[in-house]
Order: C-alpha cells, then structure tokens, then sequence
C-alpha cells in the first residue's frame, strides 16, 4: 500500500509492505519514476561496486533477500553467537505442577496410575516490548558496522524473548530530503513468530537492502521529485522517525551504527555500547547485561 500525506512541514512517501515477497514483487515489476527516467545510471541497473553494493546486480539482490542463500549468514550467526555467550540473562525458574495435560509426560506418575501424569506450568501473560530498527544508512556506513548492528539487534530480540516477553520487531527504511521524507514499513517478525535470523539476514545485514533494493523503491515511488536523484535522501534522525511514526515514549528505536558509535571490530564491545542507549527504555527484566 502507497500513500502520501502531510505531516507538519514534510511531504511523507508510504509505502506498507504485508511481506518480503509483496516488497519484492513490487519492486522488480514497478516502472520508473519520471524523476528518475532520464537518470543514466540507475542503481537496478548491473553495477560491480562490490565494496558499496556487497551484490553485482539487482536480479542478485533480489535473489538472496527471498532465498536467504548468501555466506554472510554463517559470518552473522557467528557474530549473533558471541553475543549470547557473552549475555548475563537473569534466567527465572518456572514453577510446574502435575495435571491432566502439560508439555512433558511424568513416567512414574503414569504408572502409578495417577491422572495427573502431565507436567505443566501456570499460564503467564507476556508483557510485549517494541524494537523499532531504520535500516536506512548513510554512504560511509560500511559492511562491518551493518552486520554488527543487525547481530546485535538479533542477539537482543531473541533475549528478551528468553527472559519471558514477546516482542514485536518492526523494521522499517526512513529516509529524508528538504521537506520530503520516504517511509518503507515491512512486516518480517509478527509478536507471536519465534526470532528467524534466516529472515531478517538480509534486511538486517546486507547493504544492498538499502542500496539497491530500497534506492530502487524509490526510483519507482509516484511523485518523487528530481532532487532524490543525487542523493535517495538521508537517514531520518530519532526524534523524526518518532514523530512521523506516532511511537510513544516506550517503542524503542534501535539507534544506528553511527549513534551507538560502534566499531565494527569487537561484535561483544559494539553490542555493550548498543545496549547502554537501549537499557534505560527496556522493562528491568528485560534489560540486557553482558558479562
């Protein structure tokens, strides 16, 4: 769904994807927009700049973000590994109590011949955290910092997940220019689906997410005008992604590389300065300490 509207002084292009493959299918049938039709080097075009793309081609973007087959995903679960190693989770032991049905069998009760032969647990309502993650970066931004950042974002979903809450994991593309700004929304985590590093790799990790999939969305976006041609905008800063947004003072907004000022050397020291921005806005249980 594409929509623009007014908000205060800026024009806001919407897109709101239901999937990746409904992101994907748009942007490989959608046409040119005029701004853009006179462009000579378009970024869907064939280009080998390995060092900025990370891709030689579109077509090749396209097929890993939907296939997920790309060696950078062992080098993340690699990166997402240290960091829960090195985590200190204040880990609660559940209670369980015999009943009639539950999630493991008692063997000694059954043949006892006891009708509560199942262990159980009492029913608990998780409490849900929102993480909000702009994968919109800048040209500097290199590869090194995109995958330390997405590790440590899938390192710290996955862990408030462990220690009893449910998140809701909303990753989303903002950009600006003058008075415009671009908005791509995408739903890749629902608060009840199980954290899926196969899936967000690519839109999480992978430069040519922003940098071919998303420039090329707004190459196609209706009424964009000429002066995105040179630049496809810049990152929206915090306090603009909110505000556009609507989030309230609990939604967390994952900061970027350049505001957590990682380093993109020692994934463990990046995710220690990433989670002294995010703590203070996290429940106490959910608050992420490293050894």
């Amino acid at each position: 769904m594409f929509r623009t509207y007014r908000h205060g002084d800026k024009r806001v292009m919407h897109f709101t994807f239901a999937s990746l493959d409904e992101f994907l299918t748009y942007v490989q049938q959608a046409e040119t927009a005029p701004a853009f039709a006179t462009v000579e080097t378009s970024l869907q075009e064939t280009s080998e700049d390995d060092q900025f793309m990370m891709t030689r081609s579109f077509d090749e973007a396209v097929k890993i973000c939907r296939f997920g087959d790309h060696d950078g995903f062992d080098e993340l679960m690699h990166l997402v590994g240290e960091v829960r190693r090195a985590l200190d989770l204040p880990l609660e032991s559940q209670r369980t109590f015999h009943d009639y049905v539950g999630f493991a069998p008692d063997v000694k009760a059954y043949l006892e011949g006891s009708p509560l032969s199942m262990v159980n647990m009492p029913p608990r309502k998780k409490r849900r955290v929102a993480l909000y993650l702009n994968t919109s970066c800048d040209g500097s931004t290199r590869r090194a910092l995109i995958m330390h950042r997405g590790a440590v974002a899938l390192a710290a979903a996955e862990a408030i997940e462990l220690v009893g809450f449910s998140v809701d994991l909303h990753v989303f593309e903002m950009s600006e220019n003058d008075c415009d700004v671009h908005v791509s929304e995408f739903l890749l985590k629902d608060p009840d689906e199980r954290v899926n590093p196969q899936k967000l790799y690519f839109p999480l990790c992978h430069p040519s997410w922003v940098r071919r999939l998303n420039f090329r969305l707004i190459e196609t976006t209706p009424g964009i005008g000429g002066h995105w041609t040179g630049t496809y905008g810049y990152p929206a800063e915090v306090p603009l992604v909110r505000d556009v947004l609507g989030l309230g003072a609990d939604a967390i907004v994952f900061p970027s590389a350049k505001d957590a000022r990682i380093e993109g050397e020692n994934v463990v020291e990046d995710a220690r300065r990433i989670f002294a921005l995010i703590n203070p806005l996290l429940p106490e249980r959910a608050q992420l300490k490293l050894r």
